[in-house]
This record gives structure tokens, C-alpha cells and sequence, in this order.
């Protein structure tokens, strides 16, 4: 099997080299079309649905607002799982999300089942702004012509007297 490759091979080399550079060219389109990202965002799709009801105990928000918007939320199509969190007179609920679902189609879900709660009067539930970790990242350097300023001192520079917010 193998010699019987290896002859017809040898017998039609321009065959068997314009195969190559067909395979060659085919890759190198295929990378050029490859979309790869510096920082890809590894985040999961996720929703978050915050609401305020100042002076009110963290047992109160949790069968008054959290538990009815959990309820709700449940049966959002591609959501993955709920996770929530009260606190004295703030409830957050996170939806997270499947891959196949896009960010947008999630937060108008989300927009339409929270017309649905039923909450106590004063009580308005929001959306949580639409961001990723990956959106944190941020690169500067530090550069200097004047000779007086050597690695050392820009680095002083940077550690005291640029803001990082």
C-alpha cells in the first residue's frame, strides 16, 4: 500500500506538488480568515437585575424582591443558571447564560420577564450596565526623551503620581 503511494508520487511529481501548493495556499487563507483576538473575552454571557428598597432587612428582600424575580427568571430560554445575593436593602440577581445565546437577545429577554414581577409598591427593578472583565484591561507605558529621566525614575513616576482608576 505504501510502496503503491510512494511510486505514484514519485511518478507524477507535478501532481503531486501542485497539490501541495493548493494545500499551502488553502492554509494560508484559512489563517488570514481565522479570527483571533489579543484578549478574548472568556466571560460568560450574564445579566444582572438589581433593585433597591432602602431600610428594609435582608430577609425582607429576599422573599419580597429576590425570590419573585428568581421565580420569574427561570424559564428564560439558554439560561444556564441563577445566582442571587441580598443584602440590607439591595437584591441582585445574576442570569448566566449558554454560549449559543448572544448578549443582546439575553438582556431583552431579561427585559421582557421583569415587566412580569410583581413587587412592592416603590420598588423598581434595573438591569445592570452591559460589560466584560475583559474590558478592564488597560496598557500604558512610560516614556521619556529628556536624558534626566532613567527607568528608575519613571518608575517612581508611574508608582506615585499616575492614577489608577
Amino acid at each position: 500500500m505504501i510502496r503503491r503511494l510512494v511510486d505514484f508520487a514519485l511518478g507524477n511529481r507535478f501532481l503531486v506538488l501542485a497539490v501541495a501548493i493548493l494545500l499551502f495556499a488553502w492554509g494560508v487563507v484559512s489563517f488570514k480568515r481565522l479570527p483571533v483576538e489579543a484578549y478574548p473575552d472568556v466571560a460568560n454571557n450574564y445579566v444582572d437585575v438589581i433593585a433597591q428598597w432602602p431600610g428594609i432587612s435582608a430577609e425582607q428582600i429576599e422573599q419580597q424582591i429576590t425570590i419573585p424575580v428568581e421565580i420569574v427568571m427561570n424559564g428564560i430560554p439558554g439560561i444556564a443558571h441563577v445566582r442571587s445575593w441580598s443584602i440590607f436593602g439591595l437584591s441582585t440577581v445574576e442570569m448566566v447564560f449558554g454560549e449559543e445565546t448572544t448578549n443582546f437577545e439575553n438582556r431583552q429577554r431579561v427585559l421582557e420577564r421583569l415587566s412580569q414581577v410583581t413587587l412592592p409598591p416603590g420598588v423598581v427593578p434595573q438591569m445592570g450596565t452591559d460589560w466584560s472583565p475583559v474590558g478592564q484591561i488597560y496598557w500604558y507605558t512610560l516614556q521619556s526623551t529628556n536624558p534626566q529621566y532613567d527607568v528608575m525614575n519613571l518608575k517612581s513616576l508611574e508608582d506615585w503620581l499616575v492614577v489608577k482608576t
